[in-house]
């Protein structure tokens, strides 16, 4: 059984070879590295709604601020350690801190609980090994794919104990593979309850190949063997062990203009119940497995990039969210919408358009309509049928004397089209300012 542990200290001991025939060097590298990091506050602000559909954004009014601070020591041998600290505090703008952990008000107080943590963690701590076009890793690390994905929406980053793997050494192919023994949430270090440990280690391997002219393949395969499963995902999860899938493909037409088409297929199979809260969609008659497919068109006419795609669910269960809460691979509607296409029997079709409107800033539009199928409401116990959301996204980077300095701006209104239901729609705003160095 692979022991994340031993492999730690088998790569120390084969790094502490080299230090009594080069301790100068060894000195030099542990002094001579590279400090980043950065400085980030979050606000979010939204209307409230009568549906629990939008999950912690309902009736938000919450703004923390971050610092993330990391250490890369210099080359030795091939050999390098990476360490990171992060803390983060709750500026406690909300007028209501309290927590109602169930029932139809679970989201309904204005703290949002992943914007409004006080506490500190280590988030990495990993010794790194180069050769070649090969990069291995085992500790705490963060991990971007498909499937498995840390993420920047949160004050907190969530983090890895993990082997990786990530090579290039083969033409026009990118090989990732992984081992994790632990899901590090993106609460502070003393949330016992936000880290699963996967006695059996969670493996995932991830392929990306452009051999063919303008054509991009990827594909990844991830499988949860612990019967732990993935239980604190959102908004589905599972309390046993389960494997999902997907390929994708990105196509550049040879046209005159940039003109691509793409399309993806996932699936997964469940072991167990796919459940969130109240809902058990294998009471509700979800078949332990699902499937979804999306297919997309983008382009650029003049200085304008658009993209138009749509996107389908089975009826026979929800897709789980990736590892890490970062499905990246379908969001095909939109940019980070605020709503989620995952539930069964969903469909969901989308435009964004990306227009250079003032000069030196980011400018993205995005919509998405949505309708789900009586079966998938059933399986599902949601109802997204004729919800949409309309969403702008302005980004802009300083320069001179305040480079390193971002500012971020999401609107969003989502409208629920719940039935008789008069109190479905929702206004949000999330505010980031960060700070890199």
């Amino acid at each position: 059984m692979f022991n994340v542990k031993k492999v730690s200290l088998a790569l120390a001991a084969v790094s502490a070879l080299g230090i009594s025939a080069n301790a100068g060097s060894l000195v030099e590298a542990l002094s001579g590295g590279k400090v980043s990091g950065e400085i980030r506050n979050m606000t979010v602000m939204a209307s409230d709604v009568n549906s629990t559909l939008v999950g912690p954004y309902r009736n938000a009014n919450s703004s923390a601020v971050a610092l993330q601070l990391n250490y890369t020591t210099g080359d030795f041998y091939g050999f390098k350690a990476n360490v990171g600290f992060q803390h983060a505090r709750s500026l406690e703008i909300e007028n209501d801190s309290g927590v109602v952990s169930s029932g139809a008000n679970a989201f309904a107080t204005e703290n949002e609980g992943r914007i409004t943590q006080d506490g500190s963690m280590l988030y990495i701590a990993n010794l790194q090994y180069n050769f070649a076009q090969t990069e291995v890793k085992v500790g705490r690390q963060g991990i971007v794919t498909p499937l498995i994905a840390v993420s920047n929406a949160n004050p907190l980053k969530d983090t890895f104990h993990a082997l990786s793997v990530v090579s290039k050494d083969i033409g026009n192919t990118e090989i990732r593979a992984y081992v994790i023994k632990d899901w590090i949430e993106r609460y502070n270090a003393t949330n016992d309850a936000r880290k699963t440990h996967f006695s059996d280690p969670t493996l995932s391997l991830y392929v990306k190949n452009t051999s063919i002219p303008n054509l991009t393949l990827e594909g990844q395969y991830l499988a949860v063997n612990d019967d732990i499963g993935n239980p604190l995902d959102a908004p589905r999860a599972t309390n046993d062990s389960y494997s999902t899938y997907f390929v994708q493909g990105d196509y550049k037409l040879p046209v005159d203009i940039p003109l691509s088409i793409g399309a993806y297929y996932a699936g997964t199979d469940y072991d167990g119940d796919v459940a969130i809260g109240p809902t058990n969609e294998t009471t509700n008659g979800g078949k332990g497995e699902t499937t979804l497919y999306g297919v997309k068109l983008g382009g650029k006419v003049f200085d304008t990039a658009f993209k138009i795609a749509y996107t389908k669910v089975s009826d026979d269960n929800s897709f789980l969210g990736a590892l890490g809460h970062t499905p990246h691979f379908f969001k095909y509607n939109g940019g980070q919408m605020f709503t989620d296409n995952i539930y069964a029997g969903m469909t969901s079709t989308s435009l964004m358009v990306i227009p250079k409107i003032i000069p030196n800033v980011f400018t993205l539009f995005a919509f998405s309509s949505y309708s789900q199928s009586e079966k998938g409401q059933t399986v599902s116990g949601t109802n997204m049928d004729g919800a949409s959301e309309i969403q702008a996204d302005l980004r802009y980077k300083f320069k001179g004397a305040l480079d390193g300095l971002s500012a971020r701006l999401q609107l969003a209104h989502i409208d629920l089209d719940l039935p008789a239901n008069n109190d479905d729609t929702m206004d949000i705003a999330k505010l980031y300012l960060t700070y890199k160095f």
